[in-house]
């Protein structure tokens, strides 16, 4: 099996080669392996001393989901050590994550949650009249000589069981809005609540997917890996039964025209931001939704139109991640894209268990 990465318009290519995951053994207890194997396929193992060994086996056909698990496993390791939890409690996480990535039903509990609960409502950070921003991030942010804050709001973990997105938004953003706010809602909450969100194993990747996500450069096994994108066979089929057959291959067509003279970028603009906004998987950190696929938002502009009616703020519907961000669905078309994109360039919400979906935005 073959790691396709793009750079500068050409491609490399990097044959798979054994991985061992060992940096947080000290804190965990457990080393991480990814073993290729001659088929195409891969076996990860977690090993701990004296305990069974925790494992998995991918077919070459389900090699993405081993690329998946292999990251979701290093990065869930780093978080549950920097939160100092036990060596058995961050066990009995990894069991679970292994065995969903097996088939097996998995019900994750309150328990698994890192730092405690991840259903029960966690508190809105506000000392001395501040929110406080993700790590990392700022709160205050300069766009075009003007300053504005951007105030994530945290909240309890939005499920499948929550079919509406707006008793949500009374509860956790209502009592801090102002004046003049601007509301800024992740459409990953929005996703979850329409129910548009469909686990790994129910996607049936074609031909024309495997071909596509080959030439995706997402810089899977480099250091400037930041995450799949479209580059892995199930959100590529996701998003191109979301444009359509005819319009991925004429936006493939025209990419390939365009690309030679400088002019990147139109495979997803003719697809559009629908399809752009599939992500798979979910999330790396957030347990219940590690195996799952993320839809298209349906009617964003509708949605955000509603909420404004509820809150009396204009409000968008964001798809914000490492690459940068866009609307949706806006309630108004006072606002640019241009703006937008300014204002979120370092995505203040994260992209994994910060359980910040919402962020008010206020001109100082």
């Amino acid at each position: 099996m073959e790691c396709m990465i793009k750079s500068s318009g050409a491609s490399f290519i990097f044959m798979e080669k054994p991985l061992t995951y060992a940096d947080m053994k000290s804190q965990t207890g457990l080393t991480v392996f990814y073993v290729p194997r001659e088929d195409g396929g891969a076996i990860l193992r977690a090993v701990a001393d004296g305990s069974p060994t925790i494992e998995a086996t991918f077919s070459r056909s389900r090699i993405d989901e081993a690329h998946i698990l292999y990251t979701e496993v290093t990065e869930l390791l780093d978080s549950r050590a920097a939160l100092h939890e036990s060596p058995a409690k961050i066990r009995a996480v990894v069991e679970k994550l292994f065995a969903v990535f097996r088939g097996e039903k998995v019900f994750f509990t309150s328990e698994d949650a890192a730092g405690g609960s991840s259903s029960a409502p966690k508190p809105i950070r506000k000392p001395s009249g501040e929110f406080v921003a993700n790590p990392g991030k700022k709160i205050e942010i300069d766009v075009d000589g003007v300053m504005y804050q951007r105030l994530p709001v945290r909240t309890r973990l939005i499920t499948l069981r929550d079919t509406d997105i707006v008793p949500i938004l009374e509860e956790y953003v209502k009592p801090w809005l102002k004046s003049g706010d601007l509301l800024f809602v992740s459409e990953k909450a929005l996703t979850i609540t329409q129910g548009r969100v469909v686990d790994m194993s129910e996607v049936k990747p074609s031909a024309l997917a495997r071909f596509f996500a080959r030439n995706i450069g997402n810089y899977y096994g480099s250091s400037k890996f930041r995450g799949f994108g479209h580059g892995t066979t199930l959100a590529m089929q996701l998003f191109i039964e979301e444009a359509g057959y005819a319009r991925v291959l004429f936006s493939a067509a025209v990419s390939a025209i365009t690309r030679p003279f400088g002019i990147r970028g139109m495979f997803y603009r003719i697809c559009g931001k629908r399809a752009k906004s599939i992500d798979c998987p979910m999330s790396f950190l957030i347990l219940d939704y590690a195996h799952a696929a993320k839809l298209a938002p349906n009617d964003p502009n509708g949605v955000a139109r509603e909420i404004r009616g509820k809150l009396g703020c204009e409000t968008f519907i964001l798809d914000a991640n490492y690459r940068g961000a866009f609307t949706l669905g806006k309630s108004t078309r006072s606002v640019s894209e241009a703006f937008i994109g300014k204002l979120f360039a370092d995505n203040p919400l994260g992209q994994s268990d910060e359980m910040t979906p919402f962020c008010i935005v206020r001109r100082k």
